[in-house]
């Protein structure tokens, strides 16, 4: 089955709000928004007695703004901007990684962050 995911989502904002997190926090918050889709097509089977309403023929609806921002809600990122593993990372990076060799953090700036 396919998921489909409404023209008026705006991909640049939800990505802005996912500031932070990481390709497995993404991921979880894409499949969470299509969670509470069928959660809800479910919850209208149940008060039909499993039967789907004349006007539905079964298929899910699109993936709209409200779902990512309910999931969003609900998910937040999972590594912390001050946490030891960022901090790990940092100092790994400043030991061994390529931006030693390329030049300091606040030469870099976006790129050092867009690096780790």
């Amino acid at each position: 089955m396919q998921n489909r995911v409404s023209l008026s989502v705006n991909y640049t904002d939800i990505s802005a709000k996912m500031e932070g997190y990481t390709g497995s926090d993404v991921k979880e918050v894409c499949r969470e928004a299509v969670v509470r889709i069928s959660n809800e097509q479910a919850k209208k089977l149940d008060q039909n007695n499993g039967v789907f309403d004349s006007d539905s023929d079964g298929a899910l609806r699109e993936v709209e703004i409200a779902d990512f921002t309910a999931a969003l809600k609900k998910l937040k990122k999972s590594v912390s901007e001050t946490g030891k593993g960022q901090q790990k990372i940092e100092s790994w990076n400043d030991e061994f990684g390529e931006m030693k060799k390329k030049g300091s953090k606040k030469k870099m700036g976006i790129l050092h962050e867009i690096y780790l």
